[in-house]
């Protein structure tokens, strides 16, 4: 009896152990420990990243660089409300050679292709106003206007060298929303070996630009030898703006 009561006794106190850790209040973690722990993470999360920072210098200069405006030097014609492009290493002004009782060129510019019989060959570029001698009453005159005009400067420009015509090209175009016809050409220089040229070709184009009713015509010429670059040619009837 005295063992069963025992057993009973040491399985009591058992139970009252268990009682006792129950009944303890849980720990809580201290407002210190949760800092810490925040501060770990905070210096730890610059380290994720690998990318580096730009410095504000070369903000400025991604900034700046974005921003680069290339300006276009250009010829603008007061007289005719006409502008285009100035080329490079071309210089401002129409070869005085040009002008002639049926042309005249009130602005443009030129480069020096060569000499010819000891006087320099020019590359040109001009505009001006078309002459009384070309009649014209309106845009229905557009084509045969331009086309006489490159029929005239066969003779008053190209007389000096050996050459031949040739007609490539005749289309309509528009200025600045205006009604134009443009028309191209190649001059051929056969002999330019024996005429001790240093170009054997030129590239050249007219356009006649209706201004309005009762306003004259414009006129724009080029003509480019092939060791100056025929292909702008192309580009600088492109670039024709008609002020308006």
């Amino acid at each position: 009896m005295w063992v069963f009561a025992g057993l009973t006794a040491l399985v009591l106190a058992v139970i009252a152990l268990g009682i006792k850790d129950i009944s303890k209040p849980p720990a809580v973690a201290t407002p210190a420990a949760l800092s810490a722990s925040v501060r770990t993470t905070q210096r730890a999360a610059p380290a994720a990243s690998s990318r580096p920072k730009l410095s504000s210098s070369t903000l400025k200069k991604t900034s700046g660089s974005s921003k680069t405006i290339r300006t276009i030097r250009k010829i603008a014609d007061a007289d005719s409300g006409l502008s285009y492009r100035l080329l490079s290493r071309w210089q401002r002004g129409c070869s005085d050679s040009l002008n002639t009782p049926m042309f005249r060129w009130s602005a443009g510019e030129h480069a020096v292709a060569g000499t010819v019989s000891g006087a320099p060959w020019y590359g040109n570029a001009c505009s001006g106003l078309l002459q009384q001698q070309f009649q014209y009453y309106g845009a229905a005159d557009l084509e045969p206007t331009a086309m006489s005009l490159a029929g005239a400067m066969d003779p008053a420009h190209y007389s000096g060298l050996q050459h031949y015509q040739i007609l490539e090209g005749s289309s309509a175009i528009r200025v600045s929303g205006h009604q134009a016809w443009e028309v191209t050409f190649q001059m051929s220089y056969p002999d330019a070996v024996g005429q001790g040229l240093a170009f054997s070709n030129e590239a050249g184009a007219v356009v006649v630009v209706d201004r309005g009713a009762g306003q004259v015509p414009a006129v724009f010429y080029a003509s480019v030898p092939s060791n100056l670059g025929t292909s702008d040619v192309k580009s600088l009837v492109h670039s024709l703006r008609l002020a308006t």
